[in-house]
């Protein structure tokens, strides 16, 4: 006959009891330890770094804001009382339904209290909107002033709705104009009368190419994708910026 370890219940119901608090034990250090975190990190990190704090469009951008963004615009209600908090002004936009795969829910069109869109038409989904007002006043307006001395004043674009497919094409993924969520951002009027066009001064080694540069990378930043000339030849004269999908930089 094989060999049978003797067995002792009592060593054995110890051992078991011994093995569940040293696991509950554990499992109180461990939430010890993440409420500790958690209070440093609401005494000496800023709001804009900490996913569970609300979202203001007058923090500086932070590890979280993209996450808040997009957060906060799944709540039409949430979405819009932060843009008027921050002295936005908007005017609401029709829902749509268009060609059998673009629709339209929740758009809005910012008409003040940043820098002017050029074309004015411009509906977008709120959660874009409140993006776009972030990048223009935490990332445009500072680079700006600091890169070029003085601020902008309108951000010229080639659209934000356009009911069809990924570059064009016939077939194939929708693209993200066809929800209005995302705009096409051709250049920056600045307050005396100069422009500054992707076009024209992406390669530009002066302070004009090291802004569109400064703005790009503070755009990948707020928007969830983000594309400039050095994705392909189709964003040459252009920034995609829209808050759908995975994040990308380019």
């Amino acid at each position: 006959m094989a060999y049978r370890v003797p067995r002792h219940p009592r060593v054995e119901h110890r051992t078991r009891r011994q093995n569940r608090l040293a696991g509950l034990t554990g499992l109180v250090l461990l939430w010890i330890l993440v409420l500790i975190m958690a209070l440093v990190a609401e005494r000496g990190i800023g709001r804009q770094h900490l996913p569970w704090k609300s979202l203001s469009v007058v923090d500086p951008v932070g590890m979280a804001t993209r996450i808040k963004a997009a957060r906060a615009g799944k709540d039409p209600a949430t979405c819009r009382a932060i843009l008027r908090k921050a002295g936005l002004s908007y005017e609401e936009a029709p829902d749509k339904t268009d060609g059998g795969f673009c629709t339209v829910r929740d758009a809005l069109k910012i008409d003040g209290g940043m820098a002017a869109l050029a074309p004015t038409d411009a509906p977008m989904v709120c959660k874009e909107a409140l993006a776009l007002s972030i990048w223009e006043r935490q990332v445009v307006q500072p680079a700006a002033y600091e890169v070029l001395g003085q601020g902008v004043v309108a951000l010229e674009h080639y659209g934000t709705y356009s009911c069809r497919r990924m570059y064009g094409k016939t077939a194939g993924p929708v693209s993200e104009h066809a929800s209005a969520d995302a705009i096409d951002l051709a250049g920056f009027r600045l307050a005396d009368g100069q422009t500054v066009y992707v076009a024209r001064d992406w390669n530009d080694p002066g302070p004009k190419g090291q802004f569109l540069r400064r703005v790009r990378d503070g755009a990948c930043r707020v928007f969830i994708t983000t594309l400039s000339p050095d994705y392909n030849a189709e964003h040459r004269d252009h920034f995609h910026l829209d808050m759908h999908g995975w994040n990308k930089c380019a």
